[in-house]
C-alpha cells in the first residue's frame, strides 16, 4: 500500500516553503509598521546642581522635572515606551550657568537609553529646540532649637513626675527653599506613653514647627541628622523630714532629752526626687543636716544654721538650701564652780610644761537639787599636749573638762571664747 500524501517528501517541502513565507510576511509587517507617538513623563536629570547650590540657589521643589517627546518608530515599541518611558529614554538639563533666582527655559537633551533603539529606526522628532521651564529659588539654611514634648502620663498616684526632656543634639541644621525654611521656628520631638515609672530613653524623629505651633511640611527640607537622642527622667518624689544629730552633754542625756529639750527645725521637711530606689530608701527616715553639741547650747532659743546637702542621686525640689534649728532647754539650772584641779598630760620628751592658769571658773548645768552638791574637786581640767608642735614659750590651750559625780549634771560652754588654760613650755 502506498504512503499517505502528508507523509511524502513533497508535502514536507511545500509545508516548509509556506512557513518561511509566513515568517517573512510577519517580519516585513513588523518592520514596516512605523508610526509616531508622544512619550510623556521622561525623567529629567539635573546637571550642575552642586554649582547652583554653591551660589545659594536651588531648583524650586514644585518644578516638574519631566518632559514629553514626539517619537517615531515601530508601533509595538511605541506602546512599550509609553508605558515605561524611563526604561527607554533619559533627559538632562544644565543649571550650572544660572546665577539668580527666577524662571528659566533651559535646553533639554533627550537620549535613548539603549543604542539598539536607534538601530531599529526610533527617532525623537522634536529634539531640536526642546526646553523645560525651571523655577530657581534661593537656598537657605539655618540652625534651630530642638524641643522635647511629653504627650503621655506618669504614675502620679504613686508620686512619680516627668522632668524636662533632654535632647542631644540640642540644635538641628535645616536647609531648603527660603520660603519654607523661613516658616521653621523650631524642631519638636514627641514622647508618648502612659503611667510611666521609669526614665525614658530612645532615638526619635522630629517635626519642624512654626512659631504658632503648626507642623511644617518637610518633604523639601534636608537636615544634618535624621534622629535625635532623647532622655526624659521619670522620678519619684517624697516629702522628707529634716533632722539633727546630737552630742549629749551639759546635763542632757539621751534618756532625758525629750524632758528638757525642745527642737524646732525650719523648714521641717523638704521635697526630694530621684530614682525610685534612691528615694524609697528614705521612707521613714530623716535627712541629717548637721550635728549639735548640747553642751554648747547656753542661750535661750539658741539658733544653728545648717546647709541642706543631698547626695548626688537626689534633687532638692523645694529649692531651700539651708535650715535653721532652734534649741530651747527648759527645767535645768546653771552654776559656776571654781576648780584648781588642772592637769597637763603627754608632755613631749625634751620639754617641761607648767600651768600658768591656777584655777578655772567652770559652768555646770543640771537639776537644781543635783547642782547643790557639785564641788570644785569633782571637776578635772585636762590639757593634752600629745601631737602639739611645741617650742619654748607660753601657749593657750583648750582643755577637756570632766565632771565626776552625779551624771545628771554636765559642763557647758562659758561662751564664744571657750575655756582656756595657759601653759608655760620650757626646753630641757
Amino acid at each position: 500500500m502506498g504512503k499517505k500524501f502528508t507523509e511524502s517528501k513533497i508535502f514536507n517541502i511545500i509545508l516548509s516553503i509556506l512557513i518561511a513565507l509566513g515568517l517573512w510576511a510577519y517580519v516585513t509587517a513588523s518592520v514596516t509598521d512605523v508610526g509616531e507617538s508622544t512619550v510623556h513623563n521622561i525623567p529629567v536629570t539635573v546637571v550642575g546642581e552642586e554649582a547652583l547650590n554653591a551660589k545659594g540657589l536651588m531648583i524650586d521643589p514644585n518644578t516638574k522635572l519631566t518632559v514629553s517627546a514626539r517619537v517615531s518608530g515601530n508601533r509595538n515599541l511605541l506602546v512599550s515606551m509609553a508605558s515605561n518611558p524611563s526604561e527607554y529614554f533619559s533627559a538632562t538639563i544644565n543649571v550650572a550657568e544660572v546665577t539668580e533666582p527666577g524662571t528659566y527655559n533651559l535646553n533639554c537633551t533627550i537620549t535613548p537609553e539603549f543604542t539598539s533603539l536607534t538601530s531599529t529606526g526610533v527617532q525623537v522628532m522634536d529634539q531640536e529646540g526642546k526646553t523645560i521651564q525651571v523655577v530657581v529659588t534661593r537656598l537657605m539654611s539655618k540652625t534651630v532649637e530642638v524641643r522635647g514634648v511629653f504627650e503621655g502620663t506618669v504614675d502620679e498616684d504613686n508620686n512619680y513626675r516627668a522632668n524636662a526632656v533632654e535632647v542631644t543634639p540640642g540644635t538641628i541644621k535645616v536647609q531648603g527653599p527660603e520660603s519654607l525654611v523661613n516658616q521653621v521656628e523650631y524642631a519638636q520631638v514627641t514622647i508618648t506613653g502612659d503611667h510611666l515609672t521609669k526614665t525614658y530613653t530612645g532615638e526619635l524623629g522630629f517635626q519642624f514647627m512654626t512659631a504658632d505651633g503648626e507642623v511644617v511640611d518637610d518633604d523639601d527640607l534636608t537636615t544634618n541628622v535624621n534622629t535625635v537622642s532623647v532622655v526624659m527622667p521619670v522620678v519619684k518624689t517624697m516629702e522628707v523630714p529634716l533632722g539633727v544629730e546630737y552630742v549629749y552633754g551639759g546635763g542632757i542625756t539621751e534618756e532625758n532629752f525629750e524632758r528638757y529639750v525642745t527642737v524646732d527645725i525650719q523648714p521641717a521637711t523638704i521635697q526630694v526626687s530621684g530614682d525610685e530606689g534612691d528615694v524609697s530608701y528614705l521612707e521613714g527616715k530623716a535627712i541629717t543636716i548637721g550635728k549639735i553639741d548640747l553642751s554648747q547650747v547656753v542661750q535661750d532659743q539658741q539658733e544653728f544654721v545648717f546647709p541642706i546637702e543631698l547626695t548626688p542621686e537626689l534633687s532638692n525640689d523645694s529649692g531651700i538650701t539651708q535650715a535653721t534649728v532652734t534649741i530651747t532647754i527648759r527645767g535645768l539650772e546653771t552654776k559656776t564652780v571654781e576648780t584648781s584641779n588642772i592637769d597637763i598630760i603627754n608632755t613631749p620628751e625634751g620639754f617641761t610644761a607648767d600651768a600658768v592658769t591656777q584655777s578655772l571658773q567652770v559652768k555646770v548645768r543640771g537639776p537644781a537639787d543635783a547642782l547643790d552638791i557639785v564641788e570644785g574637786y569633782q571637776i578635772r581640767v585636762v590639757v593634752d599636749l600629745e601631737g602639739q608642735n611645741l617650742r619654748q614659750a607660753q601657749f593657750p590651750f583648750t582643755p577637756k573638762i570632766y565632771l565626776d559625780g552625779d551624771s545628771r549634771c554636765g559642763v557647758i560652754s562659758p561662751g564664744s571664747s571657750g575655756y582656756i588654760v595657759v601653759v608655760n613650755i620650757q626646753s630641757q
